[in-house]
């Protein structure tokens, strides 16, 4: 018997056969590397589990494959806001910035049904770390270097309350700094042509 078969009906015990099945071999062998130390509990769970190791292990590909999977099993808001976070965070590392963006704009637009839920986990606060405000600025500035839609974004944030007005303020001025910056670096690093 090869470790595919046994693989395909230890997924199938926990319901994500037909999943498992559409992998690639190459993703199927990925798989081996996490399932012995997934949480079994759901398909939600080990989904979760599976593509929040491989996003540790910086394997980017595979992590945003699961990651796509769990989020169709999030059967709350606040489960798919959680997932989707991850999600962001692996396209980024595989360098699929569209799809990062388009993630970070779902967690956006998802954000006012699980703000309260979200403070809770970070004791009445806003994390340091939400992935659909940071790297979404990130994208837009440092693979687009779109300021302006940076600059919207950030006032985007201050309305929803994602960041303070002296955040806001902050992270404004860094960004003229930084479009100023990169100004002056092309004006110094232009070759003229003899």
């Amino acid at each position: 018997m090869s470790q595919d078969t046994d693989l395909t009906g230890y997924m199938a015990k926990i319901g994500l056969e037909k999943w498992y099945s559409s992998l690639s071999d190459r993703d199927k062998v990925r798989m081996e590397r996490y399932v012995g130390k997934a949480d079994t509990s759901s398909p939600h769970s080990f989904l979760l589990s599976v593509g929040s190791a491989a996003l540790e292990d910086e394997n980017y590909a595979f992590a945003s494959t699961v990651l796509e999977e769990c989020l169709v099993s999030a059967d709350t808001d606040i489960k798919g806001f959680i997932v989707t976070e991850l999600l962001i965070e692996a396209c980024i590392g595989a360098k699929m910035y569209d799809r990062a963006k388009h993630h970070c704009e779902n967690n956006l637009l998802l954000y006012p049904n699980v703000s309260a839920d979200i403070k809770a986990m970070n004791n009445g606060s806003v994390p340091e770390k939400l992935n659909c405000r940071n790297r979404y600025v990130d994208i837009v500035v440092g693979i687009e270097s779109g300021y302006d839609e940076a600059f919207g974004l950030l006032d985007r944030f201050l309305e929803m309350g994602l960041i303070t007005k002296d955040d806001h303020t902050l992270r404004v001025q860094s960004l003229k700094i930084r479009r100023l910056q990169r100004s002056f670096d092309g004006v110094y690093t232009y070759t003229y042509k003899t």
